[in-house]
């Protein structure tokens, strides 16, 4: 019997326009009617993903930037905040420097402008679009490692994904989690955040608040972010625009995230499992 659900938003919930469809949003209200206990986990910061928490009911915990803030969706109630401190976040700077990778400094959890960059914007990139669709809280600084205080939130490197690995292997991480967000080819947006990161943790955290088994428990997601919670609970469940990798653990395959994927996921197998 499912009782608890976390969903992702981009690529799952959210369609390529980044909108809530009204049969997802209806899917939602079906769950909460079936008294289930609906959530947000992404990557998106507090900033970045407010807009669509009315599109929950209930004042219940949601998770952001990959777990590193969680917080309450209507009374904004600070339930836990990991944040990645002045030297690791300097050395992560220093050391994409060196190599040319294009990175952002998240300075903060819910205040803007939050993302600082050296450089322009990559042009050539996949992920311009969403550095666009973020330009509002873009600042570029002449030297980001003088707007490091005690701790940040996090930082983001954007380049192909050997380079920022061979990077990694010559960081000091212990006090770090990095996070392979997406891969568009072989190009990465690998995140940095504080140790103890991850969605998986921030699921372990909701659970035990609540008192809820992993069997009583499913996540819908589509990328390699989502990977690692949808190994720990009962009912993972998986996108259609989703990799590979992520379809081969899922109980349930749904259809992607511009064909009502998780209106059709709550049809098909939730109500299935209630």
């Amino acid at each position: 019997m499912i009782r608890f659900i976390g969903i992702d938003l981009d690529g799952t919930l959210l369609d390529s326009q980044k909108q809530i469809s009204k049969a997802n949003f209806e899917a939602i209200c079906e769950m909460e009617r079936n008294h289930i206990m609906v959530t947000f986990f992404t990557g998106r910061a507090w900033i970045a993903a407010k807009d669509y928490l009315s599109s929950i009911s209930y004042d219940i915990p949601g998770v952001f930037q990959n777990g590193a803030y969680i917080a309450t969706v209507k009374s904004h109630q600070v339930l836990r905040k990991i944040v990645l401190d002045h030297k690791t976040a300097v050395n992560i700077i220093n050391e994409s420097r060196k190599r040319g990778l294009f990175f952002v400094l998240f300075t903060n959890f819910t205040d803007f402008p939050d993302m600082l960059v050296e450089t322009d914007l990559p042009q050539n990139s996949r992920y311009l679009p969403y550095f666009n669709r973020n330009s509002y809280r873009i600042f570029k600084v002449e030297d980001a490692t003088k707007c490091v205080g005690e701790y940040v939130s996090e930082i983001a490197v954007v380049g192909p994904v050997e380079t920022i690995r061979e990077m990694n292997s010559n960081l000091e991480l212990s006090n770090a989690t990095v996070v392979l967000n997406t891969l568009l080819d072989d190009e990465g947006f690998v995140e940095f955040f504080g140790p103890g990161c991850g969605k998986e943790k921030a699921m372990d955290f909701l659970l035990e608040r609540f008192n809820i088994g992993r069997e009583e428990t499913a996540f819908i997601g589509d990328s390699y972010n989502d990977l690692e919670v949808l190994k720990k609970v009962g009912h993972p469940i998986v996108m259609g625009n989703a990799p590979k990798e992520l379809k081969k653990v899922a109980r349930f395959i749904t259809s992607t995230n511009d064909e009502n994927g998780v209106a059709v996921a709550v049809r098909e197998y939730i109500s299935k499992n209630v």
